[in-house]
């Protein structure tokens, strides 16, 4: 029998009812109400209404967009905190709220580096090396290794804070050009210490913190990483370089690996197979992909294709809070279905 989008997984124990995840997508966006995107970063109800209609429609799980660990990693200046215990109590509200409708609930932790705004954090931007994320943004001031080592603690305790808060897991993003991102990246880490230089030297931030992560949360909660190869594509990123990331993820205690591609169904590494393909063969862990799924179709094909075990549907979602009620309906239509 195939899998499908709807049937079921368990990772460690945990059971999810389907493959449906919502990614992280930043509340600020023109489809939403101001309402649900200005909120001084505090969790209200209509934020909670906002995530869990998802939830109610189908969605196995939600992960929380990117949450502050660190006031200086900043990036949205009404994005969501957990750099103090103030943000608990708050932020349980919508863990709660993702559990009473059904669903899993996951949040992911971000540190901006260089695509942190001064403006909003009041300080200065920092980063693996002083490249900057764009020609036009500020260049970052390198961290130190005492400095390294602090944010990882700070990692550590935003997922402290995430488990009492209620999640059900938590993630560390790794992707999309932020700091640990920006640590994997060539042309921004040109450090000559042991976070530099070669692969090994360039995985040690995000595996690291992975593991530290790990170690603190233990089994109440899930762990999560994303990471997106895609921004590494103009650096001659390969096949080596992915493996070693994926396998020292693993080695890191990560139990889903979530990848963030510029495609679902791309071809990586100079062939034809998708990045889920490279991922599912190298480990074990179950794996996530996002990107530019669209239709119920293209989310059940990549789980009966054996792209990936979970689909993350994330602009369509955003637009339509019923996607998953719809897909549902859609396939169980479809001709072989």
């Amino acid at each position: 029998m195939t899998t499908g989008l709807f049937s079921p997984i368990t990772v460690r124990e945990v059971l999810f009812p389907n493959r449906l995840v919502m990614p992280p997508m930043v509340r600020f966006v023109g489809e939403m109400s101001k309402e649900v995107t200005i909120t001084g970063g505090r969790v209200t109800s209509d934020v909670v209404e906002h995530y869990i209609k998802r939830v109610r429609a189908g969605v196995a799980m939600i992960i929380v967009e990117a949450t502050a660990v660190d006031p200086l990693g900043r990036c949205w200046e009404n994005g969501f905190n957990l750099f103090a215990d103030e943000h608990v109590e708050n932020l349980a509200q919508l863990a709660a709220g993702i559990r009473a409708a059904g669903g899993k609930s996951c949040i992911q932790l971000v540190h901006g580096g260089p695509q942190a705004v001064p403006a909003i954090t009041g300080g200065e931007v920092v980063g693996p090396s002083p490249i900057g994320g764009a020609e036009t943004a500020p260049h970052p001031r390198e961290l130190s290794i005492a400095e390294i080592h602090a944010i990882q603690e700070r990692f550590a305790d935003a997922a402290e804070r995430a488990v009492r808060a209620g999640f059900d897991a938590v993630e560390v993003h790794g992707a999309h050009g932020y700091l640990l991102d920006s640590f994997l990246m060539k042309r921004r880490n040109q450090r000559t210490d042991e976070y530099g230089g070669d692969l090994r030297g360039r995985l040690r931030m995000v595996l690291e913190t992975c593991a530290l992560v790990s170690a603190r949360i233990g089994t109440r909660a899930l762990l999560s990483c994303r990471v997106s190869p895609f921004t590494k594509r103009d650096e001659d990123y390969d096949f080596v370089d992915f493996a070693a990331l994926v396998r020292g993820l693993e080695g890191a205690g990560v139990n889903l690996l979530h990848i963030s591609t510029d495609g679902a169904f791309k071809g990586y590494f100079g062939s034809d197979r998708t990045i889920g393909q490279f991922a599912r063969e190298i480990t074990s862990v179950p794996v996530i992909i996002a990107g530019g799924l669209r239709e119920p179709a293209q989310a059940q094909r990549l789980i009966a294709e054996k792209h990936a075990d979970f689909a993350a549907v994330g602009t369509a979602m955003l637009r339509d809070a019923d996607w998953a009620s719809k897909a549902r309906l859609a396939l169980s239509e479809s001709p072989g279905a």
